[in-house]
Parts: C-alpha cells; structure tokens; sequence
C-alpha cells in the first residue's frame, strides 16, 4: 500500500469507519484496530498481529479507494456503501 492510500485508510479509521486489510504476503485478512507510522494493528480472528503497510491491500469496499480525491475533499466523499 503506498503512503497516500495508508494515510486515507487510516484517516477513515479515526473517523469511525470500519477498514478491512488483506496481508499480502500471508494471503489473510482482518479488521484494523489501529494505525502507526507503518504498521497497521490488524484482528484477525480475535487476536491481534501488526502488519507492515507495505504487505497490506484495503478491502474494505470492495473497490480501490481514490485517497487522493478523499484526502482533498474529506467531508465530501461518500464511504458508505448503498
């Protein structure tokens, strides 16, 4: 995950979303429970790993995020799925 997409996934977590990370390397998925400089806390399964942002995919929505656009206009982009 490059550093743009990494710091739109964690913005979206602190305000409240719920984010979903696929490890690459391990070809496992899992909820976000937090966000650090670059690592991401992942649950999986009811305990907790830290993954590098690097080994990490969002699948949170099923599609690639444009963190771009989300970064420049926050309060407007919608994340939520109809």
């Amino acid at each position: 995950m490059n550093h743009t997409d990494y710091q739109g996934m964690c913005q979206l977590f602190s305000d409240g979303q719920l984010i979903w990370v696929e490890n690459t390397d391990k070809h496992i998925a899992g909820r976000v429970t937090g966000c650090g400089a670059e690592m991401v806390e992942v649950d999986v399964k009811g305990h907790v790993e830290s993954w590098a942002r690097s080994a990490c995919d969002e699948l949170t929505h099923g599609y690639k995020m444009n963190y771009e656009e989300y970064l420049k206009h926050p309060k407007e982009y919608d994340t939520h799925l109809d």
